[in-house]
């Protein structure tokens, strides 16, 4: 890589600090750095942060227009590349030796999982999960830009109305650990069914009774839903969030490949339409330019990832709670992500379009997103079991906010969980969850933080089915 290459490179981890939001916002719109999955707004010291990731370049440009930050870690540091964190070979054997999670190993065993899974170990550890457990797999029907057909499971008999949680992972390429995650927990909860047992997730113990509960709310789950890009991403530590479809990219120009997918659902997809123009103008919300980590891609649902998300749905009509896992923030967010949330005026939402061009303008009167009293109720409630139970394993802080935030998004998994019902009559309600594991920015966990994060979700996700149990599976 040559020195300019490495200038122009997202590798150094900062955190930009800031006495109020406002400025925080302002910062959000007028440069188009890096901040994750959303812009977040941290409390601290009685003024405000938020993390990014920065080029080099950039963190100069910083230091010439005096804002206060301070580097965190460099991103690519030598314990955290592909050739320090991610496995080679298979350690599942072809699906013959089945995962183990953390939770379900006893106290003073071995917590020790190994490296993060390549893609190949994925799809080896579900055909394990079938084979030991006898929990029921399926292909995708879209394969992706490179040909791959996805796979997901299914927990439990055969009537897909029985099904009622829905679990994704592997979205954005970059945040190692997710999909690991997720099929740790299925194993946890399978391993503990099989030998009559609890879980133990550091200081967040539940019983066999509990394990049964989590089970029978019917669990379907999608671990690597951008598996081009995850691998891609572990070849070449480039920090990569997109998917690898070229058909919006400019020939020789790399960073132009690829969509993200998590702002090409069909929830106010067409920002420029739907969003403030001020807000529009930040590329955190989406970006109609390839070149962009937020490239929204040519058209809703364009990208062969989103539409198999959305075909679980399809598949499993009676799924009422959704989480997608991503990293990293440390925060369980509910609906919504494109306003602020209200619960008096059911006339001010997404499908109407008399709010067109007004929608995301934090903190004006002019719109915000209506709920319905119950569910805010609910999806709140359930954020903070969660983000609680996770912080009660190893004392990490995590917390349950709402999905808008700092700044809007458009196109995002969780809002089109949730809008489907309205969007789309007769389709059943589904709460929408988004699971940011782990410290800001880092992407690219050292193998120690990767199996405390596998602690964390595993306590999260358990949580999370049990709570939806308490708060209404029908």
């Amino acid at each position: 890589m040559s020195k300019n290459e490495n200038d122009d490179a997202k590798t150094v981890a900062i955190t930009i600090h800031a006495p109020d939001r406002e400025t925080l916002r302002e910062l959000v719109r007028t440069h188009s750095f890096d901040f994750g999955c959303r812009p977040k707004a941290i409390e601290v010291d009685g003024g405000y942060s938020t993390p990014a990731l920065v080029s080099r370049r950039q963190l100069a440009e910083l230091g010439k227009e005096r804002f206060d930050f301070e580097v965190v870690f460099d991103a690519i540091s030598d314990d955290r590349t592909g050739e320090a964190t991610i496995g080679r070979g298979d350690r599942f054997d072809g699906g013959r030796t089945p995962p183990q999670g953390l939770g379900s190993r006893p106290r003073g065993g071995s917590g020790d999982l190994g490296p993060i899974m390549n893609v190949g170990e994925i799809g080896s550890a579900m055909d394990a999960l079938a084979n030991e457990y006898g929990i029921s797999t399926f292909g995708l029907p879209n394969a992706t830009a490179e040909g791959k057909v996805s796979q997901g499971g299914s927990i439990g008999g055969i009537d897909v109305g029985l099904y009622h949680l829905y679990l994704t992972a592997g979205v954005h390429a970059r945040e190692r650990g997710g999909p690991d995650s997720l099929i740790y927990f299925i194993s946890d909860l399978l391993h503990a069914r099989k030998h009559s047992t609890g879980l133990v997730y550091g200081a967040k113990s539940y019983t066999h009774a509990d394990v049964i509960r989590a089970l029978n709310t019917g669990i379907v789950f999608f671990p690597l839903v951008n598996p081009d890009g995850v691998r891609w991403d572990q070849q070449t530590d480039s920090l990569w969030r997109k998917n690898r479809n070229p058909a919006s990219a400019t020939p020789g120009v790399e960073p132009t490949v690829g969509v993200d997918i998590n702002r090409n659902y069909d929830f106010l997809w067409d920002y420029r339409l739907h969003f403030d123009p001020a807000v529009a103008a930040a590329t955190s919300l989406a970006s109609d330019n390839p070149v962009d980590e937020t490239f929204h891609g040519q058209g809703p649902f364009s990208e062969a990832e989103t539409r198999n998300v959305a075909w679980v749905f399809d598949q499993f009509p009676r799924v009422r709670w959704y989480m997608d896992i991503h990293s990293a923030a440390g925060e369980i967010l509910y609906n919504w992500g494109d306003d602020n949330n209200q619960v008096s005026d059911p006339g001010r939402t997404f499908r109407n379009p008399a709010w067109d061009g007004k929608r995301g303008a934090a903190g004006a009167d002019a719109y915000q997103e209506w709920i319905e009293e119950q569910d805010y109720g609910r999806v709140r409630g359930v954020a903070g079991r969660v983000a609680g139970a996770m912080h009660t394993v190893g004392g990490r802080q995590y917390k349950g906010l709402q999905a808008f935030g700092l700044y809007a998004t458009a196109g995002a998994s969780d809002d089109y969980a949730y809008s489907r019902f309205s969007a789309n009559p007769g389709t059943n309600k589904a709460y929408g969850f988004t699971m940011e594991f782990g410290y800001p920015t880092n992407f690219y966990p050292t193998l120690t933080e990767f199996h405390q994060n596998v602690q964390d979700i595993g306590a999260g996700l358990m949580e999370f089915c049990l709570s939806a149990d308490d708060a209404g599976l029908a």
